[in-house]
């Protein structure tokens, strides 16, 4: 019944004019595009990461122009056994130059040589059946095809493409005899931009990750066959101009499928007319993007450093938008980059952008692990449609280093498909698509969170080794000795070392090193706090710049310090990670699990007495013991 159906449809679409069967496949296809579902966002995902140097209104004029021509590459074979002679002629227009290429294999100097034809998936790449027929005499050919599950309706389109005398073989059994055909000096044609999975080698399509199969370039490396590219280039409806292009003899079967690749991209990219001509609705790179490895390149077969060579790239272009939601707090953030530097190391396809505070974007713009910023919106109406409108920028990845309902609804606004982060015993997380469950086992009070956070991308992934080391740090020529002092928490205040004790260190440390400057710093919230510590005090021994300093200021002092002493905050995180030496006062909060975490100088200061997860409080900590730990970086400091 459905074979009847179809001979059918093939009768009434070759009687009808050829203005009728395009709007037909217009309408379709216009149909087709707005109820593909998941599979219209992920053809506008291609369409975007293919050419996002071109507007929205093109992408989509793109796609449903795509759609219709995947309508009529539908009809083309039904219809064409019904054209007339007439009509099959002009179905396929070939010039003198590609007539001579053939002519070579006809009866020329490349008669009895073994050659390859491989096709990529374009609207007219049916009609490639009609080679016989435009070039009498040529050397039998050997189509390698996929087979429909109808055996029925199988044989009939089988039947249909052999009808000009093109052989046909299953791809699931034929490949001895191809070979045979080769081996035989005759032609073989085959298909060579499908998505070959695990099986294929990593290379790179439209300047993303992909897998190729390699087996063209097996097969003519084995019997020195000469490789030619076909693009059934469509000029009109249900017509095409046959283009073809040898390539060069290569070194690796591999280098085969990538120069084919290159030709098919350049296609694509050459006008508007070009770029739906090919089948943009299959999901050509889903390679390297499972969510258990999708922090890590297999090793087996790839070809990144090959693809790059080939094509002139100094590195592997960052095509693949992974998209990270940043903590909200300064320590957090800063806790985070040791991991953001391994994705970096793992995935260099990755094109990173972060979200968070508008206040962190100078840090951020000095770390170096990222391409973009996207700060997050103020609170209000107008905040979630913000996330909807990202929608249209098409992130691959989300990762979620925040627990919050609110950052995992940003995150779905956004359509992205694959949304990752960790989901701690008793708690849920419904809008995450790939969470990673903390294991019970795991005691976060005597675990460093960012090795918690470590286990989760390992779930992910992830292989590389965190690198904590510290930012670059050049020694500025000082006058006199510098010790920065942060006074404040942004969060406890049973985090705060007393008033009293700050003062006695001050006075004990001018004292003790009366060439020392001290320079306060905190936030516009912390000046109650500075003024205290600093009142009494000479003033040229003392800065407070509480409050006057942006997050880009905050940074710059603090490298220009010999040391800091602080309480548990961020910016004990941040000087950690600028290299400078830190002198952390602890009470009720726990070192192990929130400590600095780079490999910088470190002292960290508890109430005698005090278990190592903390637990105490902080007045415990009297200033001689702090000014013991900062004296060796004061005391006889260099000018």
């Amino acid at each position: 019944m459905v074979l009847f159906f179809i001979k059918l449809i093939g009768r009434l679409s070759a009687a009808a004019p050829v203005w009728l069967m395009r709007g037909i496949c217009v309408l379709l296809g216009r149909v087709i595009g707005l109820c593909a579902g998941v599979r219209r966002h992920v053809t506008l995902n291609n369409l975007h990461h293919a050419f996002p140097e071109q507007s929205e209104q093109y992408r989509r004029r793109v796609y449903y122009e795509a759609c219709a021509r995947v309508v009529e590459m539908a009809l083309f074979m039904p219809a064409s056994g019904y054209f007339s002679e007439s009509r099959l002629d002009a179905v396929l227009a070939a010039d003198d130059a590609l007539r001579a290429k053939f002519e070579r294999y006809i009866s020329g100097d490349q008669q009895s040589k073994p050659f390859l034809i491989i096709l990529p998936h374009m609207t007219m790449s049916q009609a490639a059946s009609l080679l016989p027929r435009v070039f009498p005499g040529l050397p039998q050919i050997t189509l390698v095809f996929r087979p429909l599950n109808q055996p029925k309706l199988n044989a009939w389109f089988e039947e249909a493409r052999s009808r000009f005398g093109l052989r046909q073989l299953s791809r699931k059994t034929g490949y001895n005899d191809a070979m045979a055909a080769l081996r035989r000096g005759e032609g073989v044609a085959l298909l060579f931009d499908q998505d070959s999975s695990r099986r294929g080698a990593t290379s790179l399509f439209m300047g993303r990750v992909a897998s190729l199969t390699d087996l063209p370039g097996l097969m003519a490396l084995r019997f020195d066959a000469n490789v030619h590219v076909l693009l059934v280039e469509r000029t009109q409806f249900w017509q095409a101009k046959l283009s073809l292009h040898e390539l060069p003899k290569c070194g690796s079967s591999t280098e085969v499928v990538i120069r084919a690749h290159n030709l098919l991209e350049a296609y694509l990219r050459r006008d508007a007319h070009t770029a739906p001509d090919w089948l943009w609705l299959h999901d050509r790179w889903g390679h390297q993007s499972s969510s258990h490895k999708r922090f890590k390149l297999a090793t087996k077969r790839m070809k990144l450093e090959m693809t790059n060579a080939i094509n002139g790239n100094a590195e592997t272009p960052r095509k693949t938008r992974l998209w990270v939601r940043m903590p909200n707090w300064l320590g957090d953030v800063v806790m985070v980059l040791p991991l953001l530097r391994a994705i970096r190391q793992a995935r260099p396809d990755f094109e990173i952008t972060l979200i968070g505070k508008a206040a962190f974007q100078p840090l951020f713009d000095r770390l170096g692990v990222s391409e973009r910023f996207i700060p997050l919106p103020k609170r209000g109406r107008g905040y979630f449609r913000y996330f909807y409108q990202l929608r249209r920028d098409y992130p691959n990845t989300y990762l979620l280093f925040t627990n919050s309902t609110r950052s995992d609804l940003e995150a779905f606004l956004t359509r992205c498909p694959q949304r990752m982060g960790m989901i701690r015993p008793g708690k849920k997380r419904q809008l995450i698509t790939d969470p990673y469950l903390l294991p019970p086992e795991i005691d976060e009070t005597t675990t460093h969170q960012t090795q918690v956070w470590e286990l989760m991308l390992q779930r992910y992934g992830l292989v590389e080794s965190l690198d904590t080391s510290p930012l670059p740090r050049e020694e500025s020529v000082r006058a006199r000795p510098q010790v920065a002092m942060i006074c404040g928490t942004e969060n406890a205040p049973e985090k705060r070392w007393p008033m009293s004790h700050w003062r006695a260190l001050v006075g004990q440390l001018l004292a003790t090193v009366p060439e020392v400057e001290i320079v306060l710093f905190g936030t516009p919230a912390d000046r109650v706090i500075t003024d205290q510590v600093a009142d009494g005090f000479p003033g040229g021994a003392i800065q407070n710049l509480a409050g006057k300093t942006d997050l880009a200021a905050f940074c710059d002092g603090l490298k220009q310090c010999n040391v800091v002493v602080c309480n548990d905050t961020g910016g004990m995180h941040l000087a950690n990670m600028l290299g400078t030496p830190v002198v952390v006062v602890f009470g009720p909060t726990n070192p192990v699990r929130t400590g600095p975490i780079f490999d910088a100088p470190k002292h960290i200061l508890q109430p005698e007495g005090c278990p190592a997860t903390g637990g105490m409080p902080i007045e415990g900590v009297s200033a001689e013991r702090v000014l013991e730990a900062v004296r060796p970086y004061v005391e006889g400091a260099q000018s």
